[in-house]
């Protein structure tokens, strides 16, 4: 069998809700459940129940990531504050008093989204490609945080397994303290007595 694989146009908004809940076991993993596919609150979120039953969010935007982010933020928000009536509604979460995970995709990452998981821990962003693959459209997703080793950078082991290499580090630059600023290179200088 011939595999032809190649980059499709961007999607519309529901082809991607399809899309992505084609894609919830790559996700979530398996047995998660879908509850809604379409929430009445901006965006529209899809709502998922993951295999342990914890309520999962997904926030997506094709193109607009900050409009991703901040509508799955307020659903998440709106969410965790009906959780008791949304608990008896779907059986498939068991009756949690988790937070709610929220899963923001949309085809670029938000700006400032490595500071944003940093105090988010229950945030996932991805970024996604539109492929086609034998004439079917298929995804491709990237986790911020996940990223792919670099081959050409990394040390070609040509020893034994159990012979350490040798690396060597170049010097730390000294870190400020308090309010001290680094001093400015040469070319900042320059740029800055030109204003």
């Amino acid at each position: 069998m011939k595999l032809c694989i190649e980059t499709a146009e961007s999607c519309g908004r529901e082809e991607l809700r399809t899309l992505l809940i084609d894609a919830a076991e790559q996700l979530l993993g398996a047995g998660n459940t879908l509850l809604e596919a379409q929430l009445p609150w901006d965006g529209h979120p899809v709502l998922f129940a993951d295999a342990d039953g914890h309520p999962v969010l997904i926030s997506f935007e094709p193109e607009h990531s900050q409009s991703a982010l901040l509508n799955g933020l307020q659903a998440s928000e709106q969410l965790s504050n009906a959780l008791p009536w949304v608990n008896q509604v779907y059986e498939a979460l068991g009756n949690q008093h988790l937070p709610v995970r929220l899963i923001v995709i949309s085809h670029g990452y938000p700006p400032g989204g490595q500071t944003i998981l940093t105090n988010c821990p229950q945030l996932l962003l991805y970024r996604y490609r539109t492929l086609s693959i034998n004439g079917e459209t298929g995804l491709w997703l990237e986790r911020l945080g996940d990223l792919p080793e670099n081959t050409s950078t990394a040390p070609h082991r040509m020893l034994p397994e159990d012979t350490p290499l040798a690396t060597t580090h170049a010097p730390e630059p000294p870190v400020p303290s308090g309010n001290e600023l680094p001093p400015l290179s040469e070319e900042e200088s320059a740029f800055f007595q030109q204003l």
